[in-house]
């Protein structure tokens, strides 16, 4: 009961800030921080305070949409190049040491082949953005059709945020947060069961 009440504390301590800042004449930049830190290290998603500025300012939905999506974008590619640059000065000694050079190859050719469909999923399941994006730069997967499926995915999610705060109001957000584990349980459930065909298939194959 207690771990709940705090949760429920900090969550409503969380839209408060947010509420503030909405108000506030630096709530662009907020938002572009906001959206930066989402896929680089922050637990915070630039959909929920971009929702929270919508119910403020619903007019301004096209530039709210328009630096959310900027901003997070220049925040994936810093985090691809970051895990990239950081893998190839310590992670490769590690990985030989440690007897795993085989099982990052593997994994490096599985993803190169399928990066775009990876990260436009991704987009769309409650795994966040961030583990897909270090593993992108860990692995080296070709950085253009990485960050082309990263607009395209990110863009298409924001802009259902957008279209459902815009036309439903505070009732979206309200039914969101009320079934959103029920969601994130059967997507997870999904993906679990996709991949599980799919290796199973490839099995077959190889």
């Amino acid at each position: 009961m207690e771990v709940l009440e705090h949760t429920t504390t900090a969550r409503g301590r969380l839209w408060a800030w947010f509420g503030e800042h909405a108000k506030s004449r630096w709530a662009l930049w907020w938002l572009a921080l906001v959206a930066f830190a989402d896929t680089l290290f922050s637990p915070i998603t630039a959909e929920a305070f971009l929702a929270v500025l919508l119910l403020a300012h619903r007019d301004r939905w096209r530039q709210y949409l328009l630096v959310a999506l900027a901003a997070s974008t220049a925040g994936t590619a810093a985090g691809y190049w970051l895990f990239y640059f950081l893998y190839r000065s310590f992670g490769e000694g590690l990985l030989a040491a440690w007897g795993f050079t085989d099982a990052y190859a593997a994994a490096q050719s599985l993803l190169v082949g399928h990066i775009f469909v990876v990260m436009l999923v991704a987009s769309f399941t409650p795994l966040p953005d961030k583990a897909f994006i270090y593993a992108a730069g860990i692995l080296g997967a070709p950085f253009t059709p990485f960050l082309t499926a990263f607009i395209v995915g990110r863009g298409l999610r924001m802009s259902l945020v957008t279209y459902l705060v815009w036309r439903f109001g505070t009732p979206i957000l309200e039914a969101t947060d009320r079934y959103f584990v029920y969601a994130t349980v059967v997507a997870v459930a999904l993906v679990a069961l996709y991949a599980t065909v799919r290796w199973n298939l490839l099995a077959l194959v190889l």
